[in-house]
């Protein structure tokens, strides 16, 4: 003889379907507001955000084809265009909701992959292929640190402070890699700058969301927009290398390192801070 089996009602409120189990309880509809209230035209909104990040991927194999074909000049401005939509689409996704409208993608994620492949696996194939470190031993060496590194730094759960600020250099290849070729750097300097940025990314050195960091944006926005233009223009110029392009790459080059400087001393000094009041108030008051 069968026992007697109670019956588990669950609603889909995706589907408007039950679906009927064997159980020993009853287990009230569970109904989900958020993809209830979700309207068509909005899903397909987040739908398109999603596209649009996804693009960047196309984006980046364009680059790599040219990359692969002999061609710096567009190499550089397909990564630029591949920093726009980076710099673009989170500030829209947050603005529509992606995340609650398109529960079914990690837009997150999505970014993370398009990210890796633009900002190292492209870069590294550039400084590879046109001789920004040496197509030798000392060269695969470095290139190797540049993605390993930059896999571990992607991997950090603390990669960003509350404040919008990365913690260690930020993989941020897809601007180093063209302006060293730009300012035709040698390769003993180019070889000691990515050794020392490869280094950076595993450290806690400040480094600016330039789009979200609000210390210092006033100046951080526009001095960004300036750099990015005179990368631009000077990829337009290949294989003439302007020298009145130098004292501008130099400059932003120098204000994002003294920007990261500052940010640092004043991280360490909020540091300090903190540990003497949180030793202070650890310390047992004197009893008389």
């Amino acid at each position: 003889m069968v026992p007697d089996r109670k019956v588990e009602i669950r609603h889909n409120p995706v589907k408007s379907a039950y679906r009927i189990s064997a159980c020993k309880t009853i287990v009230a509809p569970v109904f989900d507001p958020s993809v209830l209230s979700t309207t068509r035209a909005q899903r397909a909104q987040g739908w398109a955000v999603h596209v649009f990040t996804a693009f960047g991927i196309v984006v980046a194999m364009l680059a790599l084809r040219d990359v692969f074909t002999g061609d710096p000049g567009g190499a550089i401005l397909w990564l630029m265009v591949t920093i726009i939509i980076d710099g673009v689409d989170g500030p829209i996704a947050r603005v529509l909701s992606v995340k609650e409208r398109c529960p079914g993608i990690d837009g997150y994620v999505l970014d993370l992959i398009i990210d890796y492949v633009t900002c190292v696996i492209v870069p590294a194939a550039f400084m590879y292929q046109f001789q920004v470190v040496p197509n030798n031993g000392l060269g695969l060496v470095l290139l190797g640190a540049v993605c390993f590194t930059s896999a571990i730094w992607f991997s950090r759960v603390d990669m960003m402070t509350d404040d919008n600020w990365f913690r260690g250099q930020p993989a941020a290849w897809n601007l180093i890699a063209p302006v060293l070729y730009l300012m035709h750097a040698r390769p003993t300097v180019a070889c000691i700058v990515v050794a020392v940025l490869c280094v950076g990314s595993l450290t806690n050195v400040a480094f600016p969301h330039i789009v979200r960091a609000k210390f210092m944006r006033v100046v951080t926005l526009p001095v960004a927009l300036g750099w990015f233009a005179a990368i631009s223009y000077g990829a337009t110029q290949l294989p003439d290398r302007p020298d009145a392009l130098r004292p501008f790459l130099s400059a932003g080059s120098f204000y994002f390192l003294a920007l990261c400087a500052v940010q640092t001393f004043r991280f360490y000094r909020q540091g300090q801070r903190q540990r003497s009041v949180d030793a202070t108030a650890a310390t047992p008051a004197n009893v008389s």
